[in-house]
Formats: C-alpha cells, sequence, structure tokens
C-alpha cells in the first residue's frame, strides 16, 4: 500500500512539472529540422527566423561556431550544433547544414543562433503530449532543443563562467 503511495505522489509531482512546462510556453512549439533530425522548441522563446542572412566568420572561435550574422544592428553568435555535438562524440555524421536558415532565440543573457535546415511548422500540442523533455507531435516525439546546453558548452570552450 505504501509502494503505491509513493507511486501517486511521484506521478502528481510529474504532472505539476509538465503543467509548469506548458503553462510556460504559452502552448505553442516551433518544429524544425536540422539535417533530417526534428527538434520542438518553444514558439515563446523564438525571436526570429532568417533565411539567406550572410555569416561573418570570426577567427579564433571553435570550429563549430560558424560566425555572426547581423539582425537590424544586432549581431547573433550563430552555432553549428552537428559540429558542437561531433566534437564530443565519435559521430561520423555530416556536420554541413546545406540551407542558409537561422533560428535566432530570444534570451535575456545573449544573443545566440543555431543554423538550422529547415522550419516545419508551429503546433499547439494537447497538455498531456508535452513531457519534460519531449513533445508529442504526428504521433511521434520529438525532443525539445535546449539551448541552456548550447550556452554551457560554448561558456565552457570559451573559458568563461555561465
Amino acid at each position: 500500500m505504501a509502494q503505491m503511495e509513493q507511486m501517486q505522489q511521484v506521478n502528481s509531482v510529474q504532472q505539476e512539472e509538465i503543467r509548469k512546462l506548458f503553462e510556460g510556453n504559452s502552448g505553442s512549439f516551433l518544429i524544425f529540422s536540422i539535417n533530417g533530425h526534428r527538434y520542438a522548441y518553444k514558439s515563446s522563446l523564438v525571436k526570429e527566423i532568417m533565411y539567406g542572412a550572410k555569416v561573418h566568420e570570426l577567427p579564433f572561435v571553435p570550429d563549430y561556431i560558424e560566425g555572426v550574422l547581423n539582425c537590424r544592428g544586432n549581431p547573433y553568435t550563430v552555432i553549428n550544433t552537428l559540429k558542437m555535438d561531433a566534437q564530443n562524440s565519435e559521430n561520423q555524421e555530416s556536420t554541413e547544414i546545406k540551407e542558409n536558415v537561422f533560428l535566432l532565440f530570444k534570451r535575456e543573457d545573449d544573443q545566440l543562433s543555431i543554423h538550422i535546415s529547415n522550419i516545419e511548422n508551429f503546433f499547439e500540442p494537447e497538455e498531456e503530449d508535452i513531457l519534460e523533455d519531449k513533445v508529442k507531435y504526428k504521433m511521434k516525439y520529438i525532443p525539445l532543443f535546449d539551448s541552456d546546453r548550447v550556452e554551457s558548452i560554448l561558456c565552457k570552450d570559451l573559458g568563461k563562467d555561465d
């Protein structure tokens, strides 16, 4: 009986975390892809999507930093997450992204963007379809993109504190 009560408590805690996640995103997610791999991101955290922007290369930075792009006079660091992940694994998958699409994040602390392949859709999932690290889209779970992880790796590689 005690085990059943513990499971109910754990389940209610998880449901509360999911409820907070759902409330914090205004219900809408952006589905995008990077070389055929789909990701979801809270649309309330997207500043802009840019097509065909010129990326200005930077010297003496890690290979996964493609450079900076200009968005209305503001520089945004462009990160290739495939190259970032490849440096930390033995995955030999291609790290080049042919398409010229960039997702700019709405963040308080920095101006960060990622190089992506395609914008697929904006959609509003049902509350029960949102989990801590993924969201259900077209009957499959899509991982939530973690921009904080990207920033953490970037800071570590550049020798800066978060």
